[in-house]
């Protein structure tokens, strides 16, 4: 059996293990965690001991524990570059709909943050909709095979409109709706209880798309004001890493959106706009994309990137959907 599959074998029997399978933790233990809302192995591993003892009813030594034995059995220790390599080239990649986008993110979404930045109609929650389509579509068609999970801050889940672009990314499938699981969150309570239900569907139900539109909205409302900023950013990292969370557990594909704010003092060569949520959602992020309208068309610009040069790309939104367009450059 070949490295690759040893790790694989690894990951299936991890999947599959009960929380009574690692040593140390009982049925009474258990079923403690289950109420806690943690019923793998792997959401065990990820967890901090501080934010267990809050959720459970474990004693400080037991939390502790049981959080050491998970990460021994879940997560992998240390690794080579070269071995990370080969893993990221087996990680999954999930078409945009448009080769435009596509060829500026090098291939598709990957897992981790995708933060798609941008004012009100620049596209943000239509790429966000046809997203929820593509993940559906097999493998060799850039898809996932996989379904989608939806948290709603502002009633754009619209499924009239995801018909249409079923139809125009090709999607055959009659059942396509039945494949988007859609959370309304109504405060920023609820949105944390959103993931929370999210990860038992990545589990369960074969999502391999989290969207949260948009990310900052409620947050935003609920601390207005300086005098709460502090509160409001503190939330706002553990609902970021929460998501970091879940991507890294789960190779989930994560795509976030955010508003901006206008920049009192404009800035020559800098863009009199800023995300919302500062350094937290920025460092958060593994990939950011700013979106702007420009003679009837979308800019997708990528701005942050571990791994991706900056530029641009160009795309038009339609009845079918997002799709190409040529660029300013190529016309001129």
């Amino acid at each position: 059996m070949s490295e690759d599959e040893e790790e694989s074998e690894k990951e299936r029997m991890v999947e599959e293990a009960d929380l009574e399978d690692l040593s140390g933790i009982g049925p009474s233990t258990a079923e403690k965690l289950r109420r806690a809302g943690i019923s793998s192995v792997r959401d065990l591993a990820a967890i901090p001991v501080k934010e267990l003892l809050a959720m459970s009813e474990l004693g400080e030594g037991k939390a502790e524990e049981a959080t050491k034995r998970a990460r021994e059995a879940a997560l992998p220790k240390v690794f080579t570059a070269r071995e990370y390599l080969e893993r990221r080239r087996n990680m999954p990649r999930l078409t945009t709909g448009t080769k435009n986008l596509d060829e500026l993110l090098g291939g598709g979404l990957e897992p981790g943050i995708t933060e798609l930045i941008g004012a009100y109609g620049t596209g943000k929650t239509q790429i966000c909709l046809q997203l929820c389509m593509t993940v559906q579509l097999t493998k060799n068609r850039g898809g996932l095979d996989g379904a989608a999970f939806y948290v709603d801050t502002e009633d754009t889940l619209k499924p009239e409109r995801l018909e249409q672009i079923a139809k125009g990314v090709g999607l055959e499938d009659d059942r396509a709706l039945d494949k988007v699981f859609g959370f309304r969150a109504v405060n920023t309570d609820h949105q944390f209880e959103g993931l929370r239900i999210a990860q038992e569907y990545v589990r369960e139900k074969g999502v391999k798309l989290l969207i949260v539109d948009s990310l900052t909205a409620h947050f935003r409302n609920e601390y207005p004001g300086r005098e709460n900023l502090v509160v409001r950013q503190q939330r706002l990292n553990a609902f970021m890493h929460q998501l970091l969370r879940m991507a890294s557990l789960y190779d989930l594909i994560v795509v976030v959106t955010n508003q901006i704010l206008d920049v009192p003092e404009v800035i020559p060569g800098v863009r009199p706009f800023k995300p919302v949520g500062g350094n937290v959602v920025a460092h958060g992020s593994t990939f950011r994309l700013w979106l702007e309208r420009t003679k009837g068309r979308t800019r997708v610009t990528v701005i942050d990137s571990p791994k991706h040069p900056r530029g641009s790309a160009y795309v038009a939104l339609t009845e079918k959907g997002v799709e190409d367009v040529v660029s300013e450059d190529s016309e001129s």
